[in-house]
């Protein structure tokens, strides 16, 4: 009796899980008259025309040769701000067809350079640098070890400034520096045609020391023909020697170095963006950070294919 009731039990444990699977997959299956996902859509109902017309974007479409974007606009638009006589956006064509109008074709006659071995290239130095302090600190890009007895002080300063200030401090603004080129660029003639340049260096509380080098050997290793000008960006610092020190310290370059302060802090892109605002007089905008050194003749190798195409791509020179 007792095997005859546990197989009846089991029996409909068996249906009933079978009847309600069932029931579940009927649930589940697509009714005849639902649209099928794999279906040929009705052309009707895709946008008709120019699909830019349908589609358009979120923000105005960038700068490209010549074509501003107004910044401005753009959060008031976003911040749900609608000033009175606001114009209104170009639309997609628009901007295309004055991205045509504005458009100039290269115009700068460049020949390409010419490598002539065993001859010096036109632009390398005829002497070596003099040194910033004979055998000192740092000379040739050779390592300089402080002692232990610098240790709080080199980690304080790695703490503020996120590298050893207190070994920078020590090293001369004019040192000298391995040329860790390759020896075939020494032998290469570059014409002497060049597009001139404005230097933009954006900076935040940098250290003293690895700002100004950075400074100095751009002065020092640049055809001065071709540096225009160096604009300095101060993104809101508020360390003490980059307030009137810095301001008193550039004038002895007699206005090639500029200096400019932004009211509150922008973040480096849009430094960055206003430094191409500021400087107006080099053909090129050169972009370095706060804390490098040029090498040795690094200019002409890094303009001359813009001097020849400005639309070339290529990597840039070797910083050290």
């Amino acid at each position: 009796m007792r095997l005859k009731v546990g197989f009846l039990l089991r029996s409909v444990l068996v249906i009933g899980t079978f009847l309600g699977l069932v029931v579940l997959w009927s649930s589940l299956s697509p009714k005849p008259n639902d649209e099928s996902p794999f279906r040929k859509r009705d052309d009707g109902l895709l946008p008709q025309g120019d699909l830019a017309d349908h589609f358009k974007p979120v923000v105005p479409w960038p700068r490209v040769e010549g074509v501003e974007v107004d910044l401005n606009s753009i959060r008031e638009k976003h911040g749900g701000a609608n000033p009175q006589g606001q114009e209104q956006q170009p639309n997609q064509k628009q901007v295309i067809q004055q991205q045509y109008v504005t458009f100039r074709p290269q115009s700068q006659a460049y020949n390409s350079p010419v490598l002539k071995q065993g001859i010096l290239g036109n632009f390398e130095p005829k002497e070596p640098e003099p040194p910033g302090v004979p055998n000192g600190p740092g000379e040739g890009a050779k390592p300089f070890v402080l002692g232990p007895e610098y240790k709080d002080s080199v980690q304080a300063s790695i703490k503020e400034f996120g590298f050893n200030m207190v070994a920078s401090d020590m090293i001369s603004l004019d040192r000298t520096i391995s040329d860790i080129r390759h020896e075939e660029c020494k032998y290469w003639h570059y014409d002497d045609r060049l597009l001139t340049s404005s230097v933009i260096i954006v900076f935040h509380n940098e250290g003293w020391s690895t700002l100004m080098r950075t400074v100095h050997s751009v002065i020092k290793r640049t055809p001065r023909r071709y540096l225009a000008e160096i604009v300095l960006i101060d993104d809101f610092s508020n360390k003490v020697h980059l307030k009137e020190r810095l301001e008193e310290y550039i004038k002895q370059w007699n206005g090639l170095v500029k200096l400019f302060r932004n009211d509150k802090r922008e973040g480096l892109i849009q430094a960055r963006s206003i430094g191409a605002k500021k400087a107006t007089i080099g053909q090129v905008l050169i972009y370095l950070d706060a804390h490098c050194e040029v090498g040795i003749n690094w200019y002409a190798p890094l303009i001359g294919p813009i001097s020849k195409d400005r639309y070339a791509h290529f990597l840039t020179a070797s910083l050290e």
